[in-house]
């Protein structure tokens, strides 16, 4: 108690001052109407601007939330459009619409994002009745790895900086009247840094310049096409024969949050097919047709 009071005993005139200031604004806004009215304008205007401080911290809190339910959304709205597909076939669509409605979409969350070992993953979780192994791991049409396994209420992606992870790329000119290159390579990790990945095995007659972006090719069973990689950086010819290319990923790896896990709907019957032409090819068949 004693203290209190030498606080207040140091703060008097600080105090008094305040005190003045209160009822000199009191007799000057009950002086005229027009005074009162200045004085309510300009308290509304602070008082405003206090609310809306106060609405934007609140807004940051639950952007997660937000952010969650958008991701959400987006992915009901693409399963929305392949059942309106496959109910009403008879209906023309673009081409690229009908590509991309080949593929069935989940929304989660990373729970876990490993970045310092030479094997990283992810831990997400969600709804995880429709999740299965090899449906790609999407965050904002950016390419952040695939799932290996799943539980019931989680599961476990290989992170695209896994030294084990690998799909095509190919890469996309700067310039939409700039012809496609036809090139493509595969997508690998390195280990070192955290922001870039390698597209290797280029052709050395391919033209490469930086800014030039690197997207998934139409080959992969597990991402669609077209999705982004990242952007070339730099380029090393190897042996006179072929490049490794430089990607610095459009991913930011290291504040990954809300995903988007896609499966090709056609994925168990491609590769059912393929094993079944492999084995006929293999078993030596007589068929000379």
């Amino acid at each position: 108690m004693y203290k209190f009071v030498l606080f207040l005993k140091k703060i008097q005139f600080l105090l008094l001052f305040a005190v003045i200031e209160v009822v000199a604004l009191h007799f000057y806004a009950n002086g005229s109407s027009y005074n009162y009215a200045k004085f309510i304008n300009v308290s509304n205007y602070l008082v405003g601007d206090i609310y809306a401080g106060v609405s934007q911290v609140k807004q940051f809190f639950t952007l997660g939330d937000e952010n969650r339910r958008l991701n959400r959304e987006v992915s009901e709205l693409r399963s929305a459009l392949e059942h309106y597909r496959a109910t009403m076939p008879e209906v023309n669509m673009p081409d690229r619409l009908l590509d991309s409605l080949h593929y069935a979409y989940v929304p989660a969350r990373v729970v876990n994002n490993s970045l310092g070992r030479q094997q990283n993953y992810l831990t997400l979780t969600g709804d995880m009745r429709e999740v299965t192994p090899d449906m790609a791991v999407v965050a904002g049409g950016n390419v952040v790895g695939y799932v290996v396994e799943r539980s019931d209420r989680f599961a476990v992606a290989v992170s695209i900086l896994n030294t084990r992870f690998s799909t095509g790329g190919r890469i996309k000119k700067q310039s939409n009247t700039e012809k496609e290159s036809s090139y493509f390579g595969s997508i690998r990790w390195d280990g070192h840094r955290t922001d870039e990945v390698t597209l290797t095995e280029i052709p050395k007659y391919a033209e490469i310049l930086p800014g030039d972006t690197v997207i998934t090719t139409e080959y992969s069973s597990i991402f669609p096409p077209g999705l982004n990689i990242g952007t070339v950086v730099g380029s090393e010819l190897i042996n006179a024969t072929y490049y490794d290319v430089r990607v610095k990923l459009f991913a930011d790896m290291g504040t990954l949050n809300n995903v988007v896990l896609v499966r090709y709907t056609f994925n168990r019957e491609k590769t059912d097919l393929e094993e079944r032409a492999r084995q006929h090819t293999e078993g030596g068949s007589d068929d000379t047709r």
